[in-house]
């Protein structure tokens, strides 16, 4: 009786080992781009979304005033002394003066360069009531806002967009890859190009959307009624560690903002909470009004 010998596969010859790890390479090359890309598409997406989300309540805010968009006019109506002139910042937080939102995150746009790295904590009440110095901060708001405009206007007129980048006064060519979102008084919200050699948007007759000679303006000059968010700290500015409570417990978390008398801070989970500055020590105490001043700079 015959018994057969062991059985041995053939395995992969060296040629063949070389092209799978070559075709392996060219995989890990392409992956990352493409998972980038799909992550920028995402951001976009839900940068538009948002942006639509701002314009319902706009809406909403010109039925109770007489199709009036927040303006320094009707800042007076809904507290006494208004809510600022300087920034976007100012004339949204009249909305939620007004009732007609309560969501400080779709103000705020994920790789913003212009407004904070992360998201604001939507906590703008206390006992019930919104408190005014708690909504929309410093680095809360990515949106521009052209001021001055109602919803009978020409409906092509810009009313908010992307802000400029920090410390600039010119749009990111990086955030939308050469495009800038737009939002205007009809509703409508796309990305427009930005053009390669000055970083200007175009209108369907090349002019430029912030000039008085865009077609929707009628002479009127934008770029005086344009008002941009109030920027949030440089990365290289954020975050700041530390602290300690009165107890002198170590608090592992990291300070990202000053909200009245709290501190905000952000756990390693991406967990935003606040702290009273009060129940920290003296030196923690002086760490954080440090950190307001500078953010007030």
């Amino acid at each position: 009786m015959k018994t057969k010998g062991p059985r041995y596969q053939k395995g992969f010859t060296l040629t063949e080992l070389l092209a799978v790890m070559t075709i392996l390479v060219v995989l890990a090359g392409i992956a990352p781009a493409s998972i980038f890309k799909s992550l920028k598409r995402a951001s976009l997406a839900q940068a538009i979304n948002n942006a639509k989300q701002v314009k319902l309540s706009l809406d909403a805010f010109a039925i109770d005033f007489d199709g009036q968009y927040p303006n320094d006019d009707t800042a007076d109506y809904v507290i006494e002394g208004g809510t600022g002139e300087t920034y976007s910042n100012d004339y949204f937080r009249q909305m939620f003066l007004a009732g007609v939102t309560e969501s400080e995150k779709i103000f705020w746009v994920k790789n913003s360069a212009v407004a904070s790295k992360f998201a604001p904590d939507d906590k703008v009440k206390e006992a019930g009531r919104v408190q005014a110095d708690e909504v929309l901060q410093k680095g809360d708001v990515h949106w521009a806002y052209i001021t001055d405009q109602t919803n009978l206007d020409t409906g092509s007129r810009p009313l908010i967009l992307d802000g400029y980048k920090r410390g600039t006064s010119e749009w990111d060519p990086n955030t939308w890859d050469q495009k800038v979102i737009v939002l205007a008084i009809d509703g409508s919200c796309r990305t427009m190009g930005m053009r390669a050699s000055d970083g200007k948007v175009l209108d369907g007759s090349r002019k430029d959307i912030l000039s008085a000679q865009a077609d929707a303006w009628d002479g009127e000059d934008p770029t005086e009624l344009l008002k941009q968010p109030w920027p949030g700290a440089g990365v290289e500015e954020a975050p700041f560690a530390g602290l300690t409570s009165k107890a002198g417990k170590k608090i592992n978390a990291t300070l990202v903002g000053v909200k009245g008398d709290k501190a905000v801070l952000k756990m390693s989970t991406g967990f935003l909470y606040r702290y009273p500055i009060s129940d920290l020590d003296a030196e923690s105490q002086k760490r954080v009004r440090a950190f307001a001043a500078k953010e007030e700079e």
